[in-house]
């Protein structure tokens, strides 16, 4: 995606040829005495240029004021494809070639639109239990024929859209697979596409017959554990992306990332372990701490699909829901690694979480990261308390108090935007004879009160969490009556309704 000022240009639009030469220098004259006449467009977050590459190159050369219109945030990528298209091509005498390889490129566009589309709805059917699965595949002859029918639908709408024949686009994909060099000599009119088309047909008639093709095993990739052991992995088909993560538990975050699994801390209640052991076919090093780093680019390649693009949930990303990335065993380069892939990719808002925070200020924090600490007992409070003494230019300062096994009591939470409160859940620990349930615990409600209390007092935002009140496993709540015979003071003598007496 090439740029203009601090605009990147929309890789369709870039498609289109600039004017130069004399037709250029009339344009920057007609700029230079009337002003820029029609508006620079840019996309809802003005970061990318639209339409207008012509106009804001005249607009530098006059040294003329420019003036923008951005598009509504809800315009889709397929609709902005369209509008690139109108806007440029009836300011253009284009040759068949040209439009033919344009409506190529509309394809190309249109097709990565609808994978993206495709990759959400196997994220949204993926087994939410499971943080690694990526989405469900389709059997291999029914995914060949959806494959050619959406190739054809997509031929059919460029071809459509672009004003070009569906013939002259597949002459044009001809072209560009068997005789690429001449690309350029048809998009700049110095060749015809038929004769282009001609010459790539002949170099494919000429081409030697290939063999069958064997069917590729699995890649196989190496990770290492946090004590330097290797383990073998199936590299996952595609691109990494972060997970999303349906239900009430982390609802204000649609995401998870995973780089690191696995932790050392051995909570007796932890959810994690237990996911992990259960499906230990994507987890071969079992709960032992492994760096991903195939995974690392999950933030550059994970868009948000259009109809949340207005839902800040959608802009969070829980990181290492299945680790701690900050436990004292994770070696420094994971760390670094991470937080590198972050401020690399500052359109998320990155919720972290460890046991561990006096790490955090060993690291440049993303500013728009949610930091947060996890308390679960007393002798963690102080620690929590002297580390976020010290964090600051990040979007929120959390502490997370799930579960609540004990009676808690902080010096002070000011240095906390968020507080966040939680029951322990049952869980399943262990593995084969040792495996064992591990039983939910509800906190008295006094206890809850008392943070809540103090969280208020330091102005501090409170959530509860569902298993707080929704009964799995809920808190204690208060069930006390008057001194005496509750059986008496419910109903008279003899078992009999109290009644009003006249």
């Amino acid at each position: 995606m090439s740029k203009l000022g601090s605009y990147d240009v929309h890789a369709f639009a870039d498609v289109f040829p600039l004017i130069e030469g004399e037709e250029f220098d009339e344009m920057v004259l007609d700029v230079k005495r009337n002003g820029l006449r029609d508006p620079i467009l840019l996309n809802h977050d003005r970061t990318v240029l639209i339409d207008g590459r012509n106009r804001y190159r005249a607009c530098e050369a006059a040294n003329a004021e420019m003036f923008f219109e951005t598009l509504p945030a809800e315009q889709s990528e397929a609709e902005i494809l369209d509008l690139i298209v109108s806007k440029n091509i009836s300011r253009r005498q284009l040759t068949a070639g040209q439009r033919a390889f344009l409506a190529l490129e509309y394809e190309k566009a249109f097709e990565e639109g609808a994978k993206e589309r495709q990759r959400e709805a196997g994220r949204h059917r993926a087994a939410q239990a499971d943080a690694q699965v990526t989405g469900l595949q389709l059997p291999a002859d029914r995914r060949e024929a959806v494959t050619e029918r959406h190739d054809r639908e997509a031929t059919a709408t460029a071809a459509r859209t672009v004003g070009a024949s569906q013939r002259s686009v597949q002459r044009a994909k001809t072209v560009e697979t068997y005789a690429p060099e001449l690309v350029e000599k048809v998009k700049s009119g110095e060749m015809a596409l038929d004769q282009a088309d001609k010459q790539a047909r002949q170099r494919r008639r000429d081409m030697p017959e290939a063999a069958p093709l064997s069917k590729p095993g699995p890649v196989i990739l190496t990770l290492r554990t946090y004590d330097g052991k290797e383990v073998s992995y199936n590299k996952p088909i595609g691109q990494a992306t972060f997970n999303s993560t349906d239900g009430e538990g982390i609802s204000w975050a649609r995401w998870s990332w995973n780089p690191v699994t696995g932790c050392l801390h051995g909570c007796d209640y932890c959810y994690a372990r237990e996911i992990t052991l259960r499906f230990k076919q994507v987890n071969p090093a079992g709960f032992t701490p492994l760096l991903h780093d195939e995974r690392l680019n999950a933030p550059k390649n994970t868009r948000i699909p259009e109809h949340h693009i207005s839902d800040p949930s959608w802009k969070r990303v829980f990181v290492c829901s299945m680790a701690d990335l900050y436990g004292r065993w994770v070696p420094e380069e994971w760390i670094l690694q991470v937080h590198s892939s972050m401020l690399a990719n500052p359109q998320w808002e990155y919720l972290l979480l460890t046991k561990f925070p006096a790490r955090y200020n060993k690291v440049d924090l993303p500013p728009s990261a949610w930091v947060g600490t996890s308390v679960d007992e007393q002798k963690r409070v102080r620690i929590a308390e002297d580390a976020f003494r010290q964090i600051d230019g990040v979007k929120v300062k959390w502490l997370s108090i799930e579960p609540l096994k004990e009676p808690l009591k902080f010096t002070d939470l000011s240095m906390f935007d968020w507080v966040v409160i939680g029951a322990q859940t049952e869980t399943w620990q262990g593995e084969g004879d040792q495996r064992k349930q591990v039983p939910a615990f509800s906190p008295p409600f006094e206890w809850v009160v008392n943070l809540v209390n103090q969280a208020r007092e330091a102005g501090c935002r409170v959530h509860l969490k569902p298993n707080l009140v929704n009964g799995k496993p809920g808190m204690l709540l208060p069930n006390e009556y008057p001194a005496g015979d509750v059986q008496e003071a419910d109903s008279g003598p003899d078992n009999e309704p109290n009644i009003w007496k006249p």
